[in-house]
């Protein structure tokens, strides 16, 4: 045999042998247990730190049950533990869910990457990419949308299938759950100028006439859409 020859059945070999996904180990681990997982997506839902004993009340079980497993999702490096200062008597401590906590593909697939790179060359085309990308966002949402609401947030309630929480406060709207938080770190204007233009297709499909822009991250969590109604002649 030639060296060439020799070396091809190993790399065959290894083309067939399939890589070990530990994240799958540990994500199995952390949501086969119903209220551990109950307190998981709790946490990821909320975003917001809680004590044991504002866990244990939201998951109906036990104090001591509660820390067990967020003890055990904190070991499996899902959860981060922190303490509350400034009050009397023992600092309680605090969890709260790590960035990105939930997001897994097998095989490994690299849709951030992916969006990093389309997003730059969208930025490269400046304007023109820009109003491009927003309006064919529009036509996304437009797609989603069931015509007839009676309200902005009636409106929104079709983009729930895509995890999205939205809420409306005057004129603008809230977004409790960044459903490209991803992404957004990668091309943060981009990214929130795509989702402005699924909201507001969202309620041109619905009837509601109205521009979206983008407001920016709101300070814990989540971000923030200004709704603009066009005037009415007089």
């Amino acid at each position: 045999m030639t060296e060439g020859s020799q070396q091809h059945p190993r790399q065959v070999e290894a083309l067939n042998d399939p890589p070990r996904s530990d994240e799958i180990e540990r994500l199995v681990t952390a949501l086969h247990d119903p209220t551990r997982r109950r307190i998981l997506l709790a946490l990821v839902r909320d975003c917001t730190p809680r004590t044991v004993d504002e866990l244990s009340h939201l998951a109906g079980v036990h104090r001591t049950v509660a820390f067990t497993h967020l003890e055990r999702l904190t070991d499996l490096g899902y959860l981060e533990k922190s303490r509350r200062r400034g009050r009397l008597g023992k600092p309680a401590s605090l969890y709260s869910v790590r960035a990105g906590v939930l997001s897994m593909s097998y095989p490994p697939r690299q849709f951030v990457t992916l969006t990093s790179i389309l997003a730059n060359c969208i930025i490269g085309l400046g304007n023109q990419g820009s109003t491009v990308a927003k309006e064919a966002a529009m036509r996304f949402g437009e797609q989603l949308a069931v015509p007839g609401a009676s309200s902005v947030a009636e409106a929104l309630l079709p983009l729930r299938r895509f995890g999205a929480d939205y809420g409306v406060d005057g004129d603008r709207i809230l977004a409790g759950n960044c459903i490209f938080l991803e992404a957004c770190a990668q091309a943060r204007e981009m990214v929130c100028r795509v989702q402005a233009g699924i909201l507001e297709g969202a309620l041109r499909g619905a009837g509601i006439s109205a521009a979206v822009e983008p407001q920016g991250p709101r300070p814990l969590h989540g971000c923030a859409y200004v709704l603009t109604h066009p005037k009415r002649a007089a």
